[in-house]
């Protein structure tokens, strides 16, 4: 079965899919592209399962374990529970509203800082900076080592969905391991982490560490490539950029839209653990189900004229932040940094041109949706 690498656009093909193999068997891989399919598989983790530790062979798994345990993101409950409730704590609506100041701050800065140049790269000026300030803030970790991050979040990147890059996340782990603060003699994420305790049970080392790389990777790339994605979407349809300036308001319902028509994570994976079927389709024991995120908010049956970006439209029921139990922790983060980022870039800048991303600009992976480089010429308001 044909599918288009990191540098085509998949839209047309997911679209494709939909109409004529909505769910497409090639090998022992299950591709799955409809609303109503991906989410009922979301929904049901009894009969899919996220634990892909679970697949590998003794040795592996247990070198994959010796620094760190699965994320959250790959477990199911118990575990998932035990673990996600242990850290939902860092991530109170009260504990993310206190990091709204900030990231207003951080955003501020550095749209000011574009009135430097005239073409210049929105990723590294913008769209990365402002998150990975934020969340190198919250788990207490140097600025200076955002290149660092940035090449670890790279590589982990890459790898999702072609197998683990097991060296990078055990130079990640040894990093983290340095900061865990059993003693609370900082207040940051990953002192709280270090401390937080519910019925006698406590993060290990090892759950720390992996909790910390997942924020720094997911955390960081989401947040990075729903920016980048909002302003090319805006810059191409036309006047939706000119409403937000004189109506803030939208901007929100720009976010979600973005969210829905680039989804910055576009697939998923799953795997079954028993024989069952899924619209007709037989699946069996094992057998690897890639789910299709970005096509799923395309799709016509939810989301009618799904190929315009359109953010009046009343639909808004997209997957961007996954379902179920597996709902991202840190969707509200996600888009308090977004709906910011375009407030604060709004104010400043009347309008502006973006040179279209090449596709050697887009993001070398399977599962992600961005662009390394994407080059705007800002008209700044007052000059």
């Amino acid at each position: 079965m044909y599918i288009p690498d990191y540098t085509e656009e998949p839209f047309e093909w997911y679209k494709r899919m939909r109409n004529e193999l909505p769910v497409a068997r090639s090998g022992n891989t299950i591709h799955v592209f409809r609303y109503k399919d991906i989410t009922s598989v979301l929904s049901n983790y009894r009969i899919f399962s996220s634990q892909f530790r679970d697949l590998l062979g003794g040795e592996m798994a247990e070198m994959m374990n010796q620094k760190t345990t699965p994320s959250i993101l790959i477990l199911d409950p118990p575990l998932h529970t035990t673990l996600r409730n242990l850290v939902s704590d860092a991530f109170t609506p009260a504990t993310i509203e206190s990091y709204r100041g900030r990231v207003r701050k951080i955003a501020s800065g550095l749209i000011k800082n574009m009135k430097n140049n005239e073409w210049q790269d929105a990723v590294t000026g913008l769209s990365y900076l402002l998150p990975i300030t934020v969340i190198s803030e919250m788990l207490g970790v140097p600025q200076s080592d955002s290149d660092l991050f940035r090449n670890w979040s790279d590589k982990l990147a890459t790898s999702l969905g072609r197998g683990p890059d097991i060296e990078t996340q055990f130079e990640m782990a040894d990093y983290f391991y340095g900061k865990i603060d059993r003693e609370g003699k900082k207040d940051n994420l990953i002192s709280r982490l270090s401390r937080v305790e519910i019925d006698g049970r406590k993060l290990t080392d090892r759950e720390i560490a992996g909790f910390a790389i997942l924020l720094l990777v997911a955390g960081n790339e989401t947040t990075t490539n729903l920016i980048t994605n909002a302003l090319l979407s805006i810059y191409e349809s036309g006047g939706v950029y000119s409403e937000m300036v004189a109506n803030p308001d939208i901007i929100p319902s720009v976010v979600e839209e973005t969210l829905r028509y680039r989804s910055p994570v576009q697939s998923t994976r799953r795997y079954a653990k028993v024989d069952t079927e899924l619209s007709g389709i037989e699946i069996l024991k094992d057998d690897i189900l890639c789910l299709y995120i970005g096509s799923a908010n395309r799709d016509e049956s939810i989301f009618p004229d799904g190929e315009i970006f359109n953010p009046h439209r009343e639909a808004k029921r997209h997957i961007a932040f996954g379902q179920g139990i597996h709902f991202c922790l840190g969707a509200p983060l996600a888009r308090m940094e977004a709906q910011i980022a375009l407030e604060e870039f709004s104010r400043e800048i009347i309008s502006y041109d973006v040179k279209i991303p090449s596709p050697q600009d887009r993001l070398d992976s399977d599962i992600m949706y961005g662009f390394r480089k994407m080059l705007i010429k800002p008209e700044f308001r007052n000059m």
